[in-house]
């Protein structure tokens, strides 16, 4: 589902440069500024559908657990989920 709703942002964000540019191209100033903006907003959107699809899922589940180190992985020195922290 999270994949179908992404490709359906993008398209949007595509449609919009289209018809966006057709309309900076007929004369209406303001929408240059439009033209150049669809396209970003989907770059944003499918950055973040790329960091959706690969993310770590144990930092995921330190991060949900509310671990203050759940950037870190246990070889980095992250506390390990109910046991002892392996750094002292």
């Amino acid at each position: 589902m999270l994949h179908t709703e992404f490709a359906i942002l993008v398209a949007a964000c595509g449609a919009a440069t289209w018809w966006q540019a057709t309309r900076a191209l007929g004369g209406h100033f303001l929408s240059w500024f439009y033209t150049f903006e669809w396209p970003i907003l989907g770059l944003i959107a499918l950055a973040g559908w790329w960091h959706l699809i690969h993310e770590d899922p144990a930092k995921y589940r330190a991060r949900k657990a509310g671990r203050e180190d759940w950037y870190l992985t246990e070889s980095e020195g992250a506390t390990a989920p109910g046991g002892d922290d392996p750094r002292v």
